[in-house]
């Protein structure tokens, strides 16, 4: 079968359409093979827990280059919706706080552990934290251990609205945890600075008010579901932050650190 017309173009893969009803992700030359097939594993194992995600069928080579055939969810990523219509910011931000508490109420023990991708994240930033490193960690270890299916980078992006419902893609992150760790990670990345380059310096100020607004809307109706309460959420900003560090986002690093050691602060 020969791919059809090109759906979009990420960091690691350009997706096409494939056959009438699937989608082929095929990644660029020099992504590693094995990195592709845990990610099919990740993704298998969401979707066969009840996950709403794409079901994930097979691994393909086009053209020397690897790819995996994934169910075709049809529709705008989350982010691009709200901003070709912002009057549908606050449902969007609405519907996905109820997505990723339906993915929160999966369980399964397939998946890697929380606390040891948290950790190993954190020990990789150690060049940065110094000695904060082993200081976060122990807080980490004291903060209670949860078996719910985590996304691990779950953001507008990697939303999609389907006609059907909103969907996650992207899983090489998900893990088994504590929900309100991966809402933190969430409601960090909403608040970042980071911004990216093709911005106008005129829009700075207004997209910034909106994701506050997004943030403010999706964590009340996060804890609207689950009944969490917002301070146990920002309990998990610590070692979110310091994991945040690895990756290395443009901007951020200050604003992490700053925000790290006020959080360290409170352990004195």
């Amino acid at each position: 079968m020969k791919k059809g017309a090109l759906i979009g173009k990420g960091r690691s893969a350009e997706v096409y359409e494939w056959g009438e009803s699937q989608a082929l992700k095929l990644y660029y030359e020099g992504y590693r093979p094995e990195w592709v097939t845990y990610e099919a594993e990740m993704g298998r194992i969401v979707a066969e827990a009840g996950v709403p995600a794409p079901s994930v069928f097979d691994m393909v080579d086009i053209e020397g280059r690897t790819g995996l055939v994934y169910e075709r969810i049809t529709g705008p990523s989350m982010l691009r919706q709200v901003q070709s219509a912002p009057f549908q910011l606050t449902k969007c931000a609405r519907d996905m706080a109820q997505l990723q508490h339906a993915t929160h109420s999966c369980t399964i023990s397939l998946l890697p552990p929380q606390k040891e991708k948290l950790e190993h994240a954190i020990l990789d930033a150690s060049g940065i934290l110094q000695e904060k490193a082993q200081a976060i960690c122990k807080v980490l270890d004291s903060f209670p251990e949860g078996d719910s299916i985590c996304h691990g980078d779950f953001h507008p992006d990697n939303v999609i609205v389907a006609e059907n419902g909103c969907r996650a893609i992207d899983w090489n992150n998900a893990h088994v945890g504590n929900p309100l760790c991966d809402v933190a990670r969430t409601s960090l990345m909403f608040q970042s600075p980071f911004n990216p380059v093709d911005q106008p310096g005129i829009l700075m100020l207004p997209l910034r008010m909106a994701r506050m607004l997004w943030n403010k809307v999706y964590l009340n109706e996060y804890c609207r579901l689950s009944r969490a309460k917002l301070e146990d959420i920002d309990r998990w900003m610590l070692p979110v932050a310091a994991a945040r560090l690895r990756e290395d986002v443009p901007g951020e690093r200050d604003w992490l650190l700053r925000l790290i050691d006020d959080r360290l602060r409170a352990y004195a």
